[in-house]
């Protein structure tokens, strides 16, 4: 079997039902390619609409009758998968009609790529009361439909056809997301380009509802945790350990999947809980990059600072002798973590003392990468996090004024 897509669905069946429509017309012409639907505890009679849909790949269904988490429902569809690629597609998409053949086709030019379609584009294909307020207003300005207040359409009622998903057509309705992170990682694009070459931070493109990536090389460094219960992040946990086992991140722009717009799965209290889940699993000098992309609006700083601190430690971890100084960067990245999500007194006595001891070792060895023009983004930002947390000035001490 050369490809198995995998599709995790939770109370979405009018939507999943677009999605396998758009399956059925893809212009792939091999029978090497098979979808595992896993249904994760749907209350919607998902597993009735499965039953009756005629698939033109082979369908398979598992049905889990709890969800606990989003993890657990690709992983019992990884178990189950053949393919030698594994298409991770959420159940809320509709896939181009060249999807399933650009996403094989892109694994050609090696066997350790991560191929990551793309993910922000958007399409309201049926109306929903539980729609934020946000939603509605985007809904009456795309849409051109004034809400009458207390009179909204029917709930879950169809906005395009099945006919709009066979000829393409649902696509002049559909928009791109605009929040902060996509906007950005659109700027990563222009910057680096879609092989994200010298780019230290490709994984962030690791958005499971449009992505390939080979089944041994997900086996290898052991699925999706499975402890990521609540929703988001479990797509980067598992992008950034195949980053670290040595694969290839490529952004294919050109394989598009729709997602369509529904009321939020998710609160705060997840992301809280899913960024300390995370800094915590993650709370190693050879993870920091990860830190500093889960914290990145605790510390109030842009993606490329970041990116280009991160390719600082890069170098810095190949010599032992500076894992003394990362571990002080860890332990400050540790208190703005705890401060920012948590109530929190600020750091034991043992924490200041033991930062207090490496004063002198940071001011001499920064003071000379500074001078030889070297890991001067990392400098910053340890300059930065001291003056954060505990109110130390460094710039005048090591000559960094940046």
């Amino acid at each position: 079997m050369r490809a198995s897509i995998i599709i995790p669905s939770w109370n979405a069946r009018e939507r999943l039902y677009l999605n396998l429509v758009a399956l059925n017309n893809q212009d792939y012409q091999g029978d090497d390619v098979e979808i595992i639907v896993v249904d994760n505890g749907s209350k919607d009679r998902t597993m009735d609409m499965l039953k009756d849909f005629k698939s033109r790949f082979p369908l398979r269904t598992l049905r889990l009758e709890e969800n606990r988490g989003i993890a657990r429902g690709r992983n019992q569809g990884i178990l189950e998968a053949r393919g030698d690629i594994l298409i991770f597609h959420d159940s809320d998409m509709i896939a181009s009609r060249d999807f399933v053949r650009k996403h094989i086709q892109a694994h050609e030019k090696g066997s350790d790529l991560v191929v990551c379609g793309l993910f922000w584009k958007r399409i309201f294909s049926f109306f929903y009361k539980r729609f934020s307020h946000e939603q509605m207003a985007r809904f009456e300005r795309l849409t051109g439909n004034k809400l009458e207040p207390g009179n909204p359409p029917q709930d879950r009622m169809p906005l395009i056809t099945e006919a709009d998903v066979l000829d393409g057509s649902y696509e002049k309705f559909s928009f791109d997301l605009d929040l902060p992170f996509i906007v950005d990682l659109k700027q990563v694009l222009k910057r680096y380009g879609r092989s994200l070459e010298g780019y230290n931070l490709p994984w962030r493109f690791f958005i499971t509802n449009n992505l390939s990536v080979p089944r041994d090389r997900v086996m290898g460094v052991g699925m999706l945790d499975e402890g990521i219960v609540r929703y988001g992040y479990e797509d980067y946990d598992l992008g950034i350990r195949l980053f670290k086992d040595g694969c290839r991140f490529v952004m294919a722009e050109d394989i598009m999947s729709c997602h369509q717009e529904h009321p939020a799965n998710f609160t705060w209290v997840d992301v809280v809980e899913n960024v300390t889940y995370i800094c915590e699993k993650y709370n190693h000098i050879y993870y920091l990059d990860m830190q500093m992309v889960c914290l990145q609006e605790a510390l109030k700083t842009d993606s490329e600072r970041i990116n280009l601190v991160a390719g600082d430690i890069h170098k810095l971890l190949a010599d032992k002798g500076n894992h003394q100084i990362l571990r002080v960067f860890l332990e400050l990245l540790n208190i703005i973590r705890k401060s920012h999500y948590k109530p929190y007194k600020g750091p034991s006595p043992d924490v200041i003392i033991n930062i207090a001891d490496n004063i002198p070792l940071i001011i001499r060895q920064t003071r000379q990468w500074v001078e030889a023009g070297k890991a001067v983004h990392f400098v910053g930002m340890l300059r930065d996090l001291l003056k954060i947390t505990l109110n130390i000035e460094l710039g005048p001490k090591i000559g960094l004024y940046i």
